[in-house]
């Protein structure tokens, strides 16, 4: 065996000397209660909120509940996805759409706003036409600046069907009730948030055989 050595005074000086250091210095690093410090708002990292796992779980529902709304009007049981949730200004969000849309404002009195329905019109066009027995592979879609009385019909349709399921979807986490507060067809008209406001865009993607997907999105107000 090693025996043990006795360190020497100044070993003992230096190594207490080096404690008194470790010392301070963590005094000088603790936070001082009394500290001001600039804050601009708006400047937040929007990323610490985390990845909405929970609405990425809704959206899941909405698209299983979605595919009962679409089939009777379909009459095939079209594919849909969701992507995930991205954050945005209302700005950014309303210049990454087309002008003639159908965008309808339900009221969430659970959640204390308001949430938008987006469908593009080349969608509305499709469900019209093979509801009414039109071709299911071709869209009759023509670039048109308001909907027709049809048109308005399936919209409605669509929207009682869909309001549904996202109650159904929201079930779990928390019982809502969406209300139909409005309905456009310019998505410029809307008032939903203001410009700069930040929202939550959930979007969805419906496959169809013989057809160019088509999409729809649910905006929330962060």
């Amino acid at each position: 065996m090693v025996g043990s050595r006795k360190l020497s005074n100044d070993e003992v000086e230096a190594l207490l000397s080096g404690l008194d250091k470790d010392d301070k210095k963590d005094e000088s690093q603790q936070f001082d209660p009394n500290e001001v410090r600039e804050f601009k708002f708006g400047t937040e990292d929007l990323s610490l909120l985390g990845d909405y796992y929970a609405l990425r779980m809704i959206n899941e529902k909405i698209c299983r509940f979605t595919r009962s709304v679409f089939l009777p009007m379909l009459r095939l049981m079209p594919r849909i996805s969701s992507f995930p949730p991205e954050v945005k200004s209302f700005d950014e969000y309303v210049e990454s759409c087309d002008n003639f849309v159908s965008v309808t404002s339900s009221r969430i009195e659970e959640l204390r706003g308001n949430a938008l329905l987006v469908i593009e019109a080349p969608f509305i066009s499709h469900l019209t036409n093979s509801y009414y027995g039109g071709s299911k592979v071709q869209s009759l879609f023509a670039q048109q600046g308001e909907f027709t009385a049809t048109e308005q019909r399936i919209i409605e349709i669509i929207t009682e069907g869909m309001n549904a399921s996202m109650e159904a979807a929201w079930k779990d986490l928390l019982q809502t009730k969406f209300e139909v507060q409005s309905r456009e067809e310019n998505i410029q008209f809307v008032s939903f948030v203001d410009g700069a406001d930040t929202v939550i865009v959930c979007a969805f993607m419906v496959q169809m055989p013989g057809h160019d997907p088509v999409s729809f999105d649910v905006v929330y107000p962060l």
